[in-house]
């Protein structure tokens, strides 16, 4: 992606409103996302789709197939032998597990083309971002959820800064003046505002939206610093904002942090308090070793 030309304001850097139009011009050029993968979110979402159906795209697909047996076989899941067939996998994995393996890989690598003068720590990124999304599984499971919605949750967390990453990567000057002022991605969010004139959280919403990516996503990427009790995905957006709080937490100078003070109304939902907090730590701490393998299937080639 190359930066769009700005014009500079005296003194003061880019006008914000320049600025926020290039945001949208850029977002303009983002590529689709590719045939196949657009395809297995269709076929995920029909009822009456099979898993022969899936495993047919699937197949089109060389990457998304090796992709699909490695986190099979990779200890997220732990199966005790080894799955060998990609109609296996489809079954043991399920719809939705492939669906979001799908939308991972194919945002994830649609963003991996750094420019060199990025600001952004990536390592620290993925980082923060993996802790964010096992954190908001770890919720789910604490208040007993489905797999399925613990998976999703998982990446709606992974996801939910990647307009971090592409603000970082097309305008790099920029954005180095925003993170100059802050000691965390937590608080980068009103400092964009002011010297940009867009946060990472909108510039999410219309990358996911320019991909047609689930809603759950869009609404989850804008809204994890300020869920309400009003919005769609209420439980999505709450977990994800609590799993970036706790990932912060563990990057903390403090072994063990104490549970912050949060929104009576999210505290109540989760059921909350200092040793549920504490449980969720660990588990995420625990788990942390089996999430970096299931990234590193997604950017691997």
């Amino acid at each position: 992606m190359n930066e769009p030309a700005l014009k500079p304001v005296s003194g003061k850097g880019i006008a914000p409103e320049a600025l926020r139009e290039a945001v949208r011009e850029s977002l303009d050029r983002l590529p689709p996302l590719p045939a196949v993968i657009t395809k297995v979110m269709e076929l995920t979402n029909d009822q009456n789709c099979t898993a022969q159906e899936l495993q047919k795209v699937i197949g089109m697909d060389e990457v998304l197939s090796s992709k699909v047996l490695r986190l099979v076989n990779s200890a997220r899941y732990g199966f005790p032998r080894r799955i060998t067939t990609l109609s296996h996998a489809v079954i043991l994995l399920g719809f939705e597990t492939i669906r979001n393996l799908a939308i991972g890989v194919a945002t994830v690598r649609l963003l991996l083309r750094h420019g060199a003068n990025c600001p952004v720590n990536r390592q620290h990124f993925w980082e923060h971002s993996l802790e964010t999304g096992l954190a908001a599984s770890t919720l789910a499971k604490h208040l007993r959820k489905d797999l399925i919605l613990r998976e999703e949750m998982f990446l709606a967390g992974l996801l939910h800064d990647l307009g971090i990453l592409f603000l970082s990567q097309t305008f790099p000057e920029q954005y180095r003046a925003v993170l100059e002022r802050c000691s965390s991605f937590e608080e980068a969010y009103p400092v964009e505002q002011e010297v940009l004139g867009v946060t990472h959280g909108e510039v999410g919403a219309m990358m996911a939206e320019h991909w047609n990516l689930p809603p759950v996503f869009a609404e989850v990427m804008q809204h994890h610093h300020t869920p309400s009790t009003h919005l769609t995905f209420y439980h999505h957006v709450s977990a994800v904002y609590l799993g970036d709080i706790l990932s912060h937490s563990i990057g903390s100078e403090e072994a063990h942090a104490s549970m912050p003070e949060l929104p009576p109304h999210i505290q109540q939902t989760f059921h909350l308090d200092e040793e549920a907090w504490q449980w969720c730590r660990r588990e995420v701490e625990m788990q942390m070793d089996a999430a970096r393998d299931f990234l590193h299937i997604l950017q691997s080639p």
